[in-house]
């Protein structure tokens, strides 16, 4: 479900035409004056290579912005997609502000306009009403594509989301839902759809309310918490994010059933003992377990290079350091992967070079273990062997036509390795 529109901003005689740096600054600077609103505490921004476009990101569960500045104009690409009416408005307002601080005038893209119309006329209620006959026209297309056969449908996920290996009607930024909740909703009255509606969205209403607060933190443990202590800066920055949403809508409704565990769990990961012990204290009113919350917690199909596939934990950081070495990263599981493309397809003699290639470095690979991928597409061998402090190695060869896979799971304790050997059966070669 996505709502995208285009604007467009030239910088005519009357002002002096701004450098790129000095644009880009003076938007960054705008968005983080204080009183725009607390959205400022979770949002962030970057650059992309070629130095023409901005990315401001004002929730980690929404789509950013882009700013586009090339010959004079300022383009901005803006998509609010299932964040709701409530989002979509403040955008709005966001770019008013920014239009007052640069002293130049939006314009709609012939073409990519507003589809709901509220840039043109400002009226909030039609605005609720079109993001509310959008979903019920998308609730209808998923109905009609599940008739079909399709399923495990994905909506307004982040871009290359892994895919969960698991069975399920479709999922969003908050969680599972199932096909009978569409079903209702496409048969609901005007009144129960609007009230269904500020369910599925985040953001559906003018302020930024204990709800909407509430459903932000929610999100973004759905999408980004592994339920582990954090590995790195960029996992520590998004638990004061989750934190941060938590003691905002606390403020406005402490009535709310807040997942208290998980909150509990990540002020001890932030090494905040008084947050730690707040939260325990008020967890015993409305209590709830909530151990469904978090897509982290399931299992998911990666891609690698060249077409390899693999099943891990979805808790797992991946790392992609170029086109044709990936790394996934845990606290006690750590998987490097380098693939080679080869003209040759006799998978015996791709195997064969491989096998050499791991011999170069002269060091025992270890016992050869009776473990293979399951795929029917390709061979594989596979060592183990211990190292220091109880740390262990596997390496893997994996050859199909004209391609090769090379992979070293390290594990640190025994209770690890049934990850790393159901990950090496689940090797496989896309189609």
């Amino acid at each position: 479900m996505n709502i995208e529109f285009l604007l467009s901003a030239t910088f005519d005689n009357r002002r002096v035409i701004p450098n790129q740096d000095r644009l880009f600054k003076a938007i960054v600077s705008s968005l983080n004056e204080v009183n725009i609103n607390p959205l400022v505490m979770i949002s962030e921004f970057s650059i992309i290579e070629d130095g023409n476009t901005l990315i401001y990101s004002f929730h980690p569960s929404a789509d950013p912005i882009y700013f586009e500045f090339k010959t004079g104009t300022l383009f901005i690409t803006i998509s609010t997609g299932s964040f709701g009416a409530g989002y979509h408005r403040f955008i709005v307002g966001v770019l008013d502000r920014i239009a007052r601080r640069l002293d130049i005038e939006f314009k709609e893209d012939a073409v990519h306009k507003d589809p709901s119309g509220y840039f043109k006329n400002r009226d909030f209620e039609s605005l609720k009403k079109f993001f509310v006959n959008s979903l019920a026209d998308y609730a209808k297309m998923l109905i009609m594509h599940h008739d079909k056969g399709f399923s495990n449908f994905m909506i307004s996920m982040p871009y290359n989301y892994p895919v969960i290996e698991k069975e399920y009607f479709a999922l969003s930024a908050l969680g599972y839902w199932g096909k009978n909740w569409f079903t209702d909703f496409i048969d609901a009255d005007e009144e129960d759809r609007l009230t269904l509606a500020a369910d599925f969205f985040l953001w559906d209403t003018e302020e930024m309310n204990a709800k909407f607060w509430f459903k932000s933190f929610i999100s973004m443990i759905w999408l980004y918490f592994p339920f582990r202590e954090a590995i790195d800066n960029k996992e520590k920055t998004m638990y004061k994010k989750i934190m941060y949403a938590f003691q905002e809508a606390y403020k406005k409704d402490s009535s709310l059933k807040y997942p208290w565990d998980i909150l509990i769990d990540i002020a001890h990961y932030l090494d905040d003992e008084n947050l730690a012990r707040f939260i325990e204290s008020k967890k015993t009113d409305n209590y709830q377990q909530t151990l469904q919350i978090g897509f982290k917690l399931e299992r998911a199909r990666y891609s690698i290079a060249a077409g390899f596939t693999i099943i891990l934990p979805m808790r797992m950081n991946v790392f992609k350091n170029d086109k044709s070495l990936i790394e996934f990263k845990d606290i006690n599981v750590y998987i490097a992967m380098q693939v080679y493309s080869f003209a040759n397809e006799e998978i015996d003699v791709i195997m064969e070079y491989v096998l050499k290639q791991i011999d170069i470095a002269g060091e025992d690979k270890g016992e050869k273990l009776d473990i293979k991928s399951q795929s029917d597409k390709i061979e594989s061998i596979v060592y183990e062997k211990e190292l220091e402090d109880n740390d262990h190695i596997i390496t893997v060869a994996c050859a199909a036509k004209k391609l090769a896979l090379l992979a070293w799971f390290t594990y640190s304790d025994a209770a690890y390795r049934d990850i790393c050997l159901e990950a090496i059966k689940s090797i496989d070669i896309e189609n």
